[in-house]
């Protein structure tokens, strides 16, 4: 897998601050099924947005998104004779692009795999437009983020290896806070510079802090339940309210 992220088209003048796409994206769409592949398109150009590409196997998308350079992929799970996550592999290991992963089941194994791999966002087919695009604004989004984590490390498998821990604590945060996705990472971002430490470490950190201080608590509640239940006032047999 290459070892930084690097582009021809950065995506910095695709997404705006807030992951909002302000230009057309150029896309190639990996998928076996000639009439999914026809919806797909039509939704695509209909948002405003290129089909570059239509790749019928998995061995294509592959050759396609070196040639094509597409700003973004949307790669069917089934797609032959490879499965979509090993053909997603298979691409990222050459070229770092944003991927959505079309499933027709959203299974915790199915998806856990995916961001193992690198897949920054999936769409459950069938899906309407609206699905489509909040699809992939949450893969560019989801990108802008990687870009941060693979400047930081100068490294992309470390930067894909930070992310689940780093996408742990925004959520966190996006809880306690009640911030929206972007201002959450903003947030995570601005403890890291203020303290001059990694990204990672910084939401590392949050979490084990969040574990100590509200499991703390929750143990201390059990206990205060506990208490009341065992010492009744005088004169109340155990076991009666």
């Amino acid at each position: 897998m290459a070892g930084k992220i690097h582009r021809e088209n950065s995506l910095a003048e695709i997404v705006a601050s807030r992951g909002e796409v302000v230009r057309p994206l150029g896309v190639l769409i990996a998928e076996g099924k000639d009439l999914v592949a026809g919806r797909l398109t039509t939704q695509l150009e209909g948002l405003g947005h290129r089909v570059l590409a239509v790749t019928t196997d998995a061995h294509a998308a592959v050759e396609s998104a070196g040639r094509l350079h597409p700003d973004l992929i949307l790669i069917d799970q089934h797609i032959p004779p490879l499965e979509g996550i090993e053909a997603a592999r298979a691409i990222l290991a050459r070229h770092v692009i944003p991927l959505v992963l079309l499933i027709d089941y959203p299974s915790a194994d199915l998806v856990g795999r995916a961001q193992e791999t690198g897949i920054l966002s999936y769409l459950l087919w069938p899906a309407d437009a609206t699905a489509l695009e909040a699809a992939i604004n949450v893969a560019l989004e989801r990108y802008r983020e990687l870009q941060f984590l693979c400047a930081e490390s100068g490294d992309l498998r470390q930067a894909l290896h930070a992310r689940p821990v780093v996408e742990r604590a925004k959520k966190m945060v996006m809880r306690r806070l009640e911030l929206g996705d972007a201002d959450a990472f903003a947030y995570l971002r601005r403890q890291s510079w203020s303290t001059m430490t990694p990204l990672r470490e910084v939401a590392a950190n949050l979490l084990a802090a969040e574990q100590v201080l509200f499991g703390k608590l929750d143990l201390l509640g059990c206990v205060d339940t506990m208490l009341n239940v065992l010492v009744r006032p005088e004169g109340v047999p155990r076991g009666v309210a």
